[in-house]
């Protein structure tokens, strides 16, 4: 897969530095060190440095950022990523649109951008929000040829078509979906859970049952405990889990008739420790 940084949506859109960062670097980040794991690096425009993040201040404007108290280890974050969105690889070394030709999108030529690149290389976008390219796909038009394009502005899109198209596991998966919701990863056990899943069929009955939990309030989990819906209890052969020398009790729901989830809920999250494929922890 080849992802193309979309320079035109950053186009001087935000009042200030720090309103790019709070509402548009920070999801561009997350996307981009995602991409890294995978060892897909995003392509980009040479002048890019150049784009517009205010109406006085461009992408290099990143480099000057200080606090009160110097330089922070989440400035050098940003600052790191920035660099690397002005680093190889460039588009342009191998270009394969035609900058005389015409391409359209919403009725405005955007030849000679990483739009029609991406159209030529059948690539994906990789966009700024909010902007003018907030949907999953754009159309592109040249000529009478039209094509819809694949732009990433959101994790969660990302890894979607990355986990559809089989270019990651179901355990990077969730680790990276689910973060940040009632349901977290952090702490699997990945032998006894995800090393289980046989099949994909099983893949999808643990995923539709993830989706379904973190969709839910905690008063109607808790009201779904007599073996209705997920069933979320309390596991009865807590022994069964000393070896984590937990200070919180086990609870289990369903992922299906005979599937389980096991783990323990601190504040509002639960933390999933193992699955089972079997039925036999809950006999």
């Amino acid at each position: 897969m080849e992802v193309l940084i979309n320079e035109l949506s950053l186009n001087g859109q935000n009042q200030s530095i720090q309103d790019f960062i709070n509402t548009s670097f920070v999801r561009f980040i997350e996307i981009f060190q995602i991409l890294e794991k995978q060892k897909i690096y995003p392509y980009k425009k040479y002048d890019f440095y150049n784009s517009k993040i205010t109406e006085t201040e461009n992408f290099q404007s990143l480099f000057h950022l200080k606090n009160v108290a110097g330089i922070s280890d989440e400035i050098k974050k940003y600052r790191t990523i920035a660099d690397k969105c002005l680093s190889e690889p460039f588009w342009e070394e191998n270009q394969q649109h035609d900058s005389n030709k015409v391409y359209l999108y919403k009725n405005q030529n955007v030849s000679n951008t990483s739009i029609p690149e991406a159209f030529e290389r059948n690539a994906t976008l990789l966009s700024f929000v909010p902007s003018d390219f907030n949907e999953k796909q754009i159309e592109v038009s040249k000529e009478n040829q039209s094509k819809n394009l694949i732009n990433f502005s959101d994790k969660k899109h990302l890894l979607e078509t990355l986990y559809e198209n089989k270019l990651l596991n179901f355990h990077f998966f969730c680790l990276n979906y689910f973060r940040g919701t009632k349901l977290s990863f952090e702490n699997i056990n990945v032998k006894e859970s995800f090393e289980l899943i046989a099949n994909e069929s099983i893949e999808n009955d643990f995923y539709n049952s993830f989706k379904v939990f973190v969709e839910m309030n905690w008063n109607d989990i808790a009201n779904q405990s007599n073996d209705t819906g997920i069933a979320y209890k309390k596991h009865h052969k807590q022994n069964e889990f000393y070896s984590y020398a937990l200070n919180y009790e086990i609870y289990k729901f369903r992922a299906s008739q005979k599937f389980r989830v096991f783990g323990f809920r601190e504040k509002d999250i639960f933390y999933v420790l193992e699955i089972d494929t079997t039925h036999k922890r809950s006999d």
